[in-house]
Formats: C-alpha cells, sequence, structure tokens
C-alpha cells in the first residue's frame, strides 16, 4: 500500500484508511468486515491515531511511527524505514490473503 504523504499533511486525507480505493484490485471489494484486510485497514488507523503527536515533527513522521507501531503489535509488515519514509507499507499476503 502506497500514501501519498503531502494529501495526508495537507489534511484532505484524515486516516489511511481512506486510500482505500489505492489496494490491489483483488482487496479493494473485500474491505468489508469480516475480511483481513478491513482489520489491517482498522489496525492502521488506530496506530495512526496513537502516532498522533509526531505530526508536530512531520507527516512523514507520523507515517514511519504508524509503520513502526502495527510491525511492534505483530503484524506481518515486510519493508522498513526506507520505504515509510516514501509513504510505502507492505504486509504478507497471509495477512491480508481474501478468506474465501
Amino acid at each position: 500500500m502506497a500514501w501519498h504523504l503531502k494529501s495526508l499533511a495537507d489534511q484532505r486525507i484524515t486516516a489511511p484508511s481512506m486510500i482505500a480505493e489505492r489496494l490491489p484490485k483483488a482487496l479493494i471489494h473485500r474491505n468489508v468486515p469480516g475480511e483481513p484486510i478491513h482489520r489491517v485497514m482498522q489496525a492502521i488507523d488506530q496506530m495512526w491515531e496513537r502516532s498522533a503527536p509526531m505530526a508536530s515533527y512531520a507527516v512523514q513522521q507520523r507515517f514511519i511511527a504508524t509503520a513502526q507501531a502495527m510491525r511492534d503489535a505483530g503484524w506481518p509488515v515486510l519493508d522498513g524505514p526506507k520505504r515509510w519514509r516514501n509513504g510505502e507499507i507492505t504486509f504478507a499476503w497471509s495477512a491480508v490473503e481474501p478468506s474465501s
């Protein structure tokens, strides 16, 4: 998943889940309660809220803190800070794979 960090900074996007239309096609229509991708999107929104204090440094720092919090919470985040600085986060397919 990739976010346009300037949009987050400009407050046009208030939560990462608002970019769900940028999910891979196999997941877009699965972003509904009960599906793994929906749980991921809920979790990333929660971590985004918890990382709000980092916004005073920059949206990029808030995103990095959010991604790190996802990893710390046990989500299978495959990439690291280099990608996070660009607003990108990648999860293992097993975390988002449609349930049926």
